[in-house]
């Protein structure tokens, strides 16, 4: 008998786990246009490749930081994000709908600064379905996506916050 293969989930990773509590820690003082900026950098390099052939992605990419600089209107720019979530709700591969769940979600952080870590989760599930398949046991999962949130907290420790810069209100719901 073959044991049966591991449910695959939508996100990786624990709010418990200490590469996980580090980032929520390393995310507080940070302000939003930090996060977003942060996230989308670590996103277009990571999980838009696993995502190339869908030109929707990067062009929420682009249009977020149009929106954060002010040459994008608001309401048009919630609207392409909406478009997107849709769109990587429908992926069915694991690897793509993971990694434009983490792209959409870093996005998203302009408007929800939390979904800095969100995307974390998401890239987590990405990386360990494209380093593993999608035919391993969950311990395997989980030391790919633990690995995956340490190299997140290491490029989050780069990330240098300004004096005066205006925090974040983060309140965490995990």
């Amino acid at each position: 008998l073959h044991d049966a293969l591991p449910i695959l989930r939508k996100t990786l990773g624990s709010p418990t786990e200490p590469a996980v509590i580090s980032l929520m820690e390393g995310m507080e003082g940070k302000s939003k246009e930090t996060l977003t900026t942060w996230a989308m950098t670590y996103v277009t390099e990571k999980y838009l490749p696993l995502v190339a052939e869908s030109p929707l992605f990067s062009e929420l990419l682009e249009k977020t930081k149009g929106c954060m600089d002010g040459s994008l209107p608001l309401k048009e720019w919630k609207a392409l994000l909406a478009e997107a979530r849709k769109a990587s709700a429908a992926e069915k591969e694991p690897v793509r709908e993971a990694a434009a769940r983490a792209v959409v979600t870093a996005c998203g952080t302009w408007q929800t600064p939390t979904n800095a870590l969100g995307f974390c989760f998401y890239g987590a599930a990405a990386m360990a379905y494209y380093q593993a398949g999608t035919a391993e046991t969950k311990e395997t999962y989980d030391m790919l996506a633990t690995k995956e949130l340490e190299q997140i907290l290491a490029s989050l420790k780069e990330v240098k916050t300004a004096p005066d810069e205006q925090a974040a209100k983060l309140q965490w719901n995990c």
